[in-house]
């Protein structure tokens, strides 16, 4: 994925979280309107390796407002927890016709899961909630790098085809 903030400066994921991914395996982001303002926001994360039975908490998990300077920085950051990233998408769990964040990640002893983070008029939840937890689905199988469970809705739910198209 490449962000393109206009004037030139193209950005991946890794060039957005800087420093504080150094060591990251896995640097991952998704763009899309969490907070239904009409801006697109940006969420990114970095995780180290995995490094046995405990989840690794992410170095970098954050939700960042539009819109956006020429260098990438949006109006505020907010943290976004998570456990241990793998694959991050954009979905719309709760069908109110907004995106919401799927997130693949491991829960801690073996066990994988797609989890949901629903987008609102503050952005993305900021933790596992009771509305959150109704869309986990453990994984069948964790040697997948994308798994069957991760939603595969992209951005055409939410945004209209342009003229011509």
């Amino acid at each position: 994925m490449v962000v393109d903030f206009g004037g030139g400066v193209e950005v991946g994921p890794r060039e957005l979280v800087g420093e504080r991914g150094d060591g990251a395996e896995d640097v991952l982001a998704v763009v899309a309107d969490f907070d239904r303002d009409g801006w697109s926001d940006l969420f990114v994360v970095a995780t180290p390796a995995f490094q046995g039975d405990d989840p690794v908490a992410p170095s970098v998990s954050e939700l960042r407002l539009g819109p956006f300077s020429a260098r990438g920085r949006g109006q505020s950051d907010r943290r976004v927890e998570v456990s241990e990233p793998r694959a991050v998408a954009v979905a719309d769990y709760n069908h109110d016709r907004y995106p919401d964040l799927a997130v693949y990640g491991h829960q801690g002893d073996g066990v994988y899961a797609t989890s949901a983070r629903l987008g609102g008029e503050g952005g993305l939840e900021k933790g596992d909630s009771e509305d959150n937890r109704r869309y986990r689905e453990d994984a069948d199988v964790t040697d997948q790098e994308t798994p069957t469970a991760m939603p595969e809705g992209g951005l055409g739910a939410f945004y209209p085809a342009c003229a011509g198209e």
